[in-house]
């Protein structure tokens, strides 16, 4: 016999997937890249930039062949209009290949012109001044979140961030409440293709545990992590809400166990971290008579 909290966790998980899991299935990364209008070319040389990341900043032209199944000439070609265009530059000592500043300044350019950004830029410094710790915004991308603006106050322990970093949703309060908001299969295909990695002993890395973790998140209209991401790091997001009242960013507090205290956490930390949230979306068009039941206990 399943003891009792088990079985509430189970029969809450059947009611959330029952309820809202049976929808209209939306278009898939594949069926995107097989469209009549793709240009195959510039595919496989988007791919190849999509190689670039945090853990491999170069690649050699060997890894791209083994690692897109393309053959020699092909990827000669590819690399070289892609180095012509200025967008990767060949190391002549080892032979690889990186990213230069040109993809670089694209980046920044996104994240620059996105109004969201601009409108809470000054929210954040309120808050960061207001609490004395680290606040972030992030958007969703996939499995992952990007770090899109930091205001930081002090050194966040056993990690470091800034904006462009990009960590995984599922051990993050920003990515908890980004989650939280996808539709059932939306949310569905993001957590079948993610790996749930596991960073310390407290990072939810089951997913049937991860969704009963996102129904309480969606109910109460933030997070709170403790140590899920990196021992003694602390956190409270929440998300930013569009006049379409879809979570299009989100943001948190983050910092050091020393001086978040669990109690600093929930009572002060949270309740700050809302009103701000609840302020951004405001200014971005987000109906008050629709806020989540969560945001006006806090806020009330």
């Amino acid at each position: 016999m399943l003891d009792n909290k088990k079985q509430t966790m189970l029969t809450i998980i059947s009611q959330y997937r029952t309820r809202f899991y049976y929808m209209k299935p939306i278009p898939t990364e594949n069926h995107r890249r097989t469209s009549r209008y793709n240009i195959e070319a510039l595919a496989r040389g988007l791919d190849i930039l999509e190689l670039f990341s945090p853990q491999n900043p170069s690649v050699s032209m060997k890894e791209v062949i083994s690692l897109l199944k393309l053959n020699k000439s092909t990827t000669f070609r590819l690399l070289s209009t892609l180095e012509a265009m200025g967008y990767i530059e060949r190391d002549p000592e080892t032979r690889r290949y990186r990213p230069s500043l040109k993809v670089l300044r694209l980046g920044f350019t996104v994240i620059n012109s996105m109004e969201v950004r601009q409108i809470a830029r000054p929210h954040l410094e309120h808050l960061a001044q207001e609490v004395d710790e680290t606040v972030s915004l992030c958007v969703l991308d996939g499995d992952h979140v990007i770090y899109v603006d930091r205001v930081r106050n002090k050194s966040i322990v056993g990690v470091m961030l800034k904006t462009g970093s990009r960590v995984p949703a599922h051990c993050t309060t920003i990515g908890k409440v980004l989650l939280a908001d996808l539709s059932p299969d939306q949310l569905d295909i993001v957590l079948n293709a993610a790996k749930l990695d596991q960073f310390t002993s407290r990072t939810i890395n089951d997913q049937d545990a991860l969704l009963c973790e996102l129904l309480k998140v969606r109910k109460n209209g933030y997070a709170i992590c403790d140590g899920e991401l990196a021992v003694g790091l602390r956190a409270a997001g929440a998300p930013i809400y569009n006049h379409q009242q879809k979570a299009i960013a989100a943001i948190n507090v983050s910092g050091s166990s020393t001086t978040i205290t669990i109690n600093h956490l929930k009572k002060t930390i949270v309740p700050a971290v809302v009103r701000t949230a609840a302020r951004i979306s405001l200014a971005l068009g987000y109906a008050p008579a629709k806020m989540k039941e969560g945001w006006k206990t806090l806020l009330s």
